[in-house]
């Protein structure tokens, strides 16, 4: 599409530093304690499918306005080259002009 930084870029790049954090933050605090590294991984497993979930809720909506978006624009340029309405035509009207003498 063009953008440098676009949605997909950083969400990659999110999901990247959120495990690198994860993994840091379980050595620093669990240390050499398997069962509460194994509990607090699947704790953070658990909100990261969240995320991803939520993630694909607002990629949904997103994409949804810029179609509406994108339609009201093609909308303008064909509104813009039809003449405008006209009211209905006056009935015709009969001359009853007589001419003189008769």
């Amino acid at each position: 599409m063009g953008r440098v930084f676009d949605f997909a870029k950083r969400r990659i790049a999110g999901y990247i530093v959120f495990w690198i954090l994860v993994l840091l933050v379980l050595g620093l605090f669990y240390g050499n304690d398997r069962p509460a590294q194994a509990g607090a991984l699947f704790v953070l497993g658990f909100a990261f499918i969240g995320s991803l979930l939520y993630t694909r809720r607002l990629k949904r909506k997103q994409r949804a306005r810029r179609e509406a978006r994108e339609a009201a624009q093609r909308m303008q340029p064909a509104q813009a080259i039809q003449p405008p309405q006209r009211g209905p035509s006056p009935p015709p009207t009969q001359a009853t002009k007589q001419l003189p003498g008769r």
